[in-house]
């Protein structure tokens, strides 16, 4: 699931406002964290314990909230003083990379566990988008289908992946899939910062404070929003599915269903750094709020999953946790590869194919202007062989500015690789020999 990245636009500030459910991607905060959950037991708790096997059961708990911060972590940039540069990197270019940097880097258990709940959003984003999201947007939106086909990229409305999501979160929660105490668990995610700064610097050639104004502040609003969208989910939830609900729990009042945290209460467990809706949105939400469902108040209404619909968000979901177990076992065998794929299609990464990796390809290649020497020959190389074809359609070429400055970097980078010659680079796998604690 990544932020809404509907930018500054009325809808998108309007709909994390009114909904509070800034979701856009493959599956929403809870989905990705009940991935973890559903592979703790038999997959990822004995992975943790072969690399630490003397870790306690309080140390494995706490390694646990890691590892849903892991999950969630490739969204974080889309949330209140987030960086959409951070998200779109994470995943258009060197998806895989990063994660297998991640686990490289980890030093401690609660890195490890966050490097490997990481590791399940690459497999829940691949899959995700590609067996549902893009499929069933198309049988939701008869519309969307006659301009685009049988497959609906977020790229190619990014609104219905939103509402599509917004969907499949509300009737999971109605069904009873998310435990009503698990909640409190989801909301108290973990980042370890110095394993992603390591690894974010190594995989792009940046800091995080080159993308982020405050890293804290980005997390702590990150689980504000997560904090506002759970409860927001079970009283849209009820009202959409109350008979179903009572009917399947006989004695479930609305008071018992609802989930409700209050900003004391937050504020006492997770502190108060974080980034609330500014004065801007509440005022549009207020006047969505009594607009008639009509216009744009119109296009924020989502279409309930039709039985066809929730069946193609089951197979993606059991896809995902299958391929996440291959991948832990992959990982405990020291196998462990992670093509570079394009987490919205679920494929690999190819220069002209998709409009948002060609502007994050861009935006990083100019990020890096003045640093070319100090890129590392993996990320040198990435950025040469998705500039290979310099004919293929890639989309900054509407912009000629951008454009010209984009083949000037690329020159410069060839004259680098021209120069002496390093060492290639070996394929990136994880060893089977990780480093044990001190």
């Amino acid at each position: 699931m990544r932020g809404i990245r509907i930018g500054h636009s009325v809808l998108g500030l309007a709909l994390a406002v009114l909904l509070s459910a800034p979701n856009a991607s493959a599956y929403s905060v809870l989905a990705h964290e009940a991935i973890i959950d559903s592979a703790w037991d038999i997959s990822l708790k004995p992975l943790l314990l072969q690399r630490f096997p003397n870790s306690t059961p309080e140390q494995l708990k706490e390694a646990h909230a890691y590892a849903y911060g892991g999950s969630i972590l490739q969204d974080m940039g889309y949330y209140p003083f987030g960086s959409k540069l951070f998200t779109d990197l994470l995943h258009y270019v060197r998806s895989g990379d990063f994660v297998l940097n991640l686990l490289r880097d980890s030093e401690d258990l609660n890195e490890y566990a966050f490097a490997l709940g990481a590791l399940s959003h690459y497999a829940s984003d691949n899959n995700g988008h590609r067996i549902a999201t893009n499929v069933a947007i198309p049988m939701l939106y008869p519309k969307l289908r006659l301009k685009f086909g049988n497959r609906v990229t977020y790229a190619d409305d990014a609104l219905s992946h939103v509402k599509t999501e917004l969907a499949f979160d509300v009737l999971q929660v109605a069904q009873g899939h998310y435990a009503p105490d698990s909640y409190h668990g989801f909301i108290g995610f973990q980042v370890a910062r110095p394993v992603l700064e390591r690894a974010f610097f190594d995989t792009y050639g940046l800091k995080l404070g080159d993308v982020f104004t405050s890293t804290g502040l980005a997390i702590g609003s990150y689980r504000h929003a997560v904090s506002s969208t759970i409860p927001a989910m079970t009283r849209v939830a009820w009202q959409m599915k109350k008979k179903e609900i009572v009917r399947d729990a006989p004695g479930t009042t609305r008071r018992k269903f609802l989930y409700n945290l209050s900003r004391a209460s937050y504020r006492k467990e997770w502190g108060k750094e974080y980034q609330k809706p500014g004065i801007r949105s509440r005022i549009l939400a207020f006047f969505f709020n009594i607009l008639p469902r009509i216009g744009r108040a119109r296009a924020l209404r989502f279409e309930t999953p039709t039985p066809a619909v929730e069946k193609l968000f089951m197979k993606s979901f059991n896809a995902t946790l299958d391929r996440y177990r291959e991948l832990l076992a992959a990982t405990r065998a020291g196998r462990l590869t992670l093509p570079n794929e394009n987490f919205d299609v679920g494929e690999p990464t190819e220069a002209g194919k998709y409009t948002l990796a060609d502007r994050t390809y861009a935006q990083l290649l100019l990020k890096l202007d003045g640093h070319y020497a100090d890129m590392t020959p993996d990320l040198r190389q990435d950025v040469l062989a998705f500039y290979g074809d310099l004919h293929a359609p890639i989309s900054t070429k509407t912009d000629t500015t951008e454009w010209a400055r984009v083949i000037k970097a690329v020159d410069e980078l060839k004259a680098l690789e021209s120069g002496p010659k390093a060492a290639p680079a070996a394929p990136r796998s994880i060893p089977n020999s990780p480093r044990s604690p001190e």
